[in-house]
């Protein structure tokens, strides 16, 4: 069995709780799909995918293949949808895992097409506009065109249309209403034109919570399942974070005033103290950038990371209160009247909870309760 005292507690009723909370929101008919990429957003692929696969949810977001295959092969049966337009070389795994995907090019749709032809296949496709992202789609003003191209190949099923919002997070929501018209048009005019609307989705988490009633058929979902709420300016949903991490103290030591701690002598003590040492750095997705502003909690009472945080340990400073070796360290989470989750760390180095849940490393075990 391989142990690492520094460990990720993934708690199956804050899913529990979440998906109850979102489903209160956005109602029983609308599907969700989980965004498990990344990782699970760092919470564990498969571990994550089976506690949603109990909990009623509709399919799995991708952005890869090679995610999907893991989750195949772990014996997930749930729908998946890959949301990275694929490259040629996907395609195999695409038919033999029965994974759905997006698509917003003629390239995608021939060589889809092509292959899935070769393997007497059905591929599973959702069509994805640019309604101003930039990132991927197709340009609106070929939807029509596109669609009417996709219905002359058998072996492809439209079975969703999508588009992604690029400012639901904020609280001016003039360029998501422009996007949302623009999608909304395009449907019309797939309408007018005799084609049957597959299953919508538009929006992510923050989309879900700024606006509800565009939850159309479906939504995806990611930092919102996973207990954070991206929307500061309005009220949403209770969610509690997923994800907990916690560690040891290996070691103790005296050190005497003006001597230094770690790489670089970034810090040095103005007076006596006591040092933990705690096994968790960079290699384990604690940011360097971290260093000397972070702080744990210890016993219940939050300590300061002093010194350069390094790839496998970084050292707490203690002062004269008592500690002792195998004391719990908390990281992410709670205990006593002191927490702090991924979003009040995220904040330290002005960053985004996602950058700190998905660096969390693969050498960190999830456990979970």
């Amino acid at each position: 069995m391989i142990f690492h005292s520094t460990q990720a507690i993934i708690k199956e009723s804050a899913f529990v709780h979440n998906v109850q909370s979102i489903r209160a929101l956005i109602g029983s008919d609308i599907h969700i799909m989980a965004m498990v990429k990344a990782n699970a957003y760092g919470h564990g692929l498969v571990e994550t995918s089976r506690i949603l696969s109990s909990l009623g949810i509709d399919c799995l977001g991708v952005a890869f293949s090679s995610e999907a295959v893991l989750l195949r092969q772990a014996g997930i049966t749930l729908p998946i949808i890959m949301m990275t337009p694929p490259e040629d070389e996907d395609i195999y795994a695409i038919i033999k895992n029965s994974i759905e995907t997006v698509i917003c090019t003629e390239h995608h749709l021939r060589e889809l097409s092509k292959q899935a032809k070769e393997k007497n296949a059905l591929i599973k496709v959702h069509t994805y506009i640019d309604t101003g992202m930039h990132r991927d789609g197709f340009d609106p003003s070929h939807t029509l065109q596109f669609i009417e191209l996709l219905h002359s190949f058998s072996n492809l099923q439209w079975v969703g249309i999508c588009t992604h919002l690029a400012t639901s997070d904020s609280s001016d929501t003039s360029f998501m209403d422009k996007q949302l018209s623009i999608f909304y048009q395009c449907i019309e005019q797939l309408k007018q034109h005799g084609y049957t609307i597959p299953r919508i989705h538009i929006s992510n988490s923050a989309g879900m919570i700024r606006k509800p009633l565009y939850a159309a058929g479906m939504v995806r979902l990611g930092l919102s399942l996973y207990g954070y709420n991206v929307i500061g300016d309005i009220e949403v949903p209770d969610l509690l974070p997923v994800m907990s991490i916690e560690s040891r103290v290996l070691s103790l030591r005296r050190i005497k005033k003006g001597e230094s701690v770690s790489y670089g002598r970034s810090f040095v003590a103005h007076t006596d103290t006591t040092i933990a040492t705690i096994p968790i750095g960079y290699g384990d997705g604690l940011f360097r950038h971290l260093s000397n502003k972070v702080s744990f909690i210890i016993n219940g009472k939050f300590y300061p990371v002093i010194g350069n945080i390094c790839m496998d340990e970084c050292m707490v400073n203690i002062g004269d209160d008592p500690c002792s070796v195998s004391d719990t360290v908390i990281i992410i989470g709670s205990q006593g009247e002191c927490s702090q989750n991924a979003k009040d760390i995220a904040n330290i180095i002005g960053t985004i909870p996602y950058e700190i849940t998905t660096a969390i490393s693969s050498r960190v075990p999830r456990r979970i309760e």
